[in-house]
């Protein structure tokens, strides 16, 4: 049953007063109840419903508000068998009042039920007629990557034809194949039960093929932090030659606020010869989930809308009302492009403290890791995220920079932005050093020491098989320089991918441990805590240091190999 109805239900003993008050305050609920109508359950099915226009009739009639609203309901209700689908519960209604010979005016709310008969929403026919709209429409999505595979398979789920755009033919391929190129769970089960069917695969856009343009391409920062626009360029400009009057463009791309109205909105006049006014239409929806449970997260992250204009506001919500509950419409682009840019640069401010702190009281021999723990203790205000060895993935590493960028183009210097970012970057040297403290202090040859690396990936948890802007990645092409023996081993990161790194690939924890002086345990994926340490400890050479940052582990877990250095953050 949708959580918005639980406000509207009552037995059939409630009062008509109370009844009144029920169905009056249930729209002021988040989310709101449908307006206008009451759910009559008993013993958890339900016996009747009851609208404001029933018990208006029943007050003509001298019915007292004193009685209970059993007396007046509508027993039997016409119900639905529930979909996700809403053209197939459009369908059923229909062929059930036709059946009936009953005239749809008389339905303003549509009542259904799951497979077991149990209530399940309500909907009214106006609504479902409006989410199905969007059914007849085809979306093109441009950028086959993290955020763009997976919206298209998500909208291909609740029904909408997708063709899927991406200029790598090798990408293309494997996805016709059914494989994905990257790890997100349940993505091949999805994969497999659209392509060529509600997915369709290209590298190329093809002219009146599509009605609706998702943009999906990365927008990366250069090495002085600025953004590389060059792929949205292109996609934009490939877009605006073939979009026909009456189109809609939605950027998912994260960038510098302004950059829908300066950068776009001229590239689509320009190539399509069409005005944003009047001709076509320009939404700004910015992704916000996160590798490994992007698909959940889809379905239940509110989806911000920013519009050029109302229509391109209200037909965007359309398009996201089909697999999103809760759509947040802001008033403009620019607040849309600015609720990224606060989401992940907040992040990674909060994550910039806690190392600091880390770093401070290292000096004194504590624990930051446990500090941080005693000190969030049942204190639920504010707490304080625990360290790591450094902030990395594609957004947190970027998003920060979009956010100066933009404030720059006013005139305003961002400061703590920046700030935050160089101490999370610092976390990748403080990391190394501790692998050379330790090497030094037990005149260890680096050139014969056995350096063992796990969880390449940017983040274990949820998991994920991206390296990029991986702090591991960082930490490994440092290390490399003075150490020449490095493995490295990842439960989700392909082979390929790990043998791209230039180092050894180990097969398998036991294998890394084996003979290493030094093991760092670099993400937090689910599977580490499950090893058995003290085995694959005692396999290590003698003297060896293992560095846990996420305190998988415990120095209790060590007692009885005391050749082995058990250290975190």
């Amino acid at each position: 049953m949708h959580k918005r109805l639980e406000p509207i239900i009552i037995s059939p003993q409630t009062t008509v007063r109370d009844t009144m008050n029920v169905i009056e305050n249930g729209v002021r609920n988040d989310p709101p109840a449908p307006w206008g109508i009451a759910l009559v359950m008993e013993n958890n099915q339900l016996v009747g419903i009851v609208t404001d226009g029933d018990i208006r009739r029943a007050i003509l009639r001298g019915v007292s508000l004193e009685n209970p609203i059993g007396t007046i309901m509508t027993r039997d209700p016409l119900t639905v068998r529930h979909s996700e689908d809403p053209a197939e519960i459009l369908a059923e209604f229909h062929r059930i009042i036709r059946e009936r010979n009953m005239p749809e005016s008389r339905f303003h709310h549509i009542i259904t039920l799951d497979d077991a008969g149990r209530l399940a929403d309500v909907i009214t026919p106006f609504e479902l007629w409006r989410r199905s709209e969007v059914k007849i429409k085809t979306v093109a999505v441009i950028g086959l990557g993290y955020v763009g595979l997976t919206l298209a398979l998500t909208l291909c789920e609740f029904g909408i034809r997708v063709i899927g755009v991406d200029l790598n033919a090798e990408v293309i391929e494997k996805l016709k194949r059914g494989e994905p190129h990257f790890f997100e769970k349940g993505l091949t089960t999805l994969l497999k039960k659209h392509v060529n069917k509600n997915l369709l695969l290209s590298t190329k856009l093809n002219e009146h093929a599509s009605d609706i343009f998702i943009v999906c391409v990365g927008t990366p920062v250069n090495d002085r932090g600025r953004s590389d626009k060059s792929y949205l360029i292109s996609a934009i400009t490939e877009v605006g030659k073939i979009m026909k009057p009456h189109d809609l463009v939605i950027l998912r791309s994260t960038v510098p606020i302004g950059t829908c109205r300066n950068l776009v909105v001229p590239i689509l006049e320009r190539e399509s010869g069409l005005s944003h006014e009047t001709e076509f239409m320009l939404s700004f929806a910015p992704e916000r989930t996160i590798e490994g449970k992007a698909l959940e997260e889809l379905k239940t992250l509110p989806q911000i809308i920013g519009g050029i204009n109302k229509q391109s506001l209200d037909n965007t919500s359309k398009l996201f009302q089909v697999f999103a509950h809760t759509i947040v419409s802001v008033d403009s682009l620019e607040e849309a492009e600015a609720v990224k840019l606060l989401n992940n640069t907040f992040r990674d401010v909060s994550f910039s403290f806690a190392n600091e702190v880390s770093q401070a009281l290292d000096g004194f021999g504590i624990s930051g890791s446990s500090v941080i723990r005693a000190a969030n203790k049942g204190y639920t205000r504010n707490p304080i995220p625990l360290p790591s060895p450094g902030v990395g993935g594609a957004c947190l590493v970027k998003d920060p920079h979009l956010f100066v960028e933009s404030a720059r183009s006013t005139g305003y210097n961002l400061q703590l932005p920046l700030l935050s970012r160089n101490i999370n970057e610092s976390m990748i040297d403080f990391v190394v050093e501790k692998i050379d403290k330790f090497v030094s202090e037990h005149c260890i040859d680096p050139g014969r020491a056995k350096i063992f690396l796990a969880g390449m990936a940017f983040k274990g948890n949820p998991e994920t098989s991206d390296l990029r802007h991986s702090t591991s990645v960082d930490i490994l092409n440092i290390l490399r320089s003075s150490y020449p023996n490095i493995e490295v081993f990842d439960h989700v990161a392909s082979r390929n991918d790990l043998m791209a790194l230039g180092a050894n690939v180990a097969e398998s924890p036991e294998q890394g441990f084996r003979g290493a002086s030094c093991v760092l345990i670099l993400n937090n994926h689910l599977e580490y805590p499950e090893w058995d340490i003290f085995e694959l400890a005692s396999t290590m050479q003698n003297p060896g240091m293992i560095f846990d940052p996420w305190g998988h582990y415990g120095k209790e877990q060590f007692h009885g190999l005391p050749q082995i250095q058990y250290t975190g953050l």
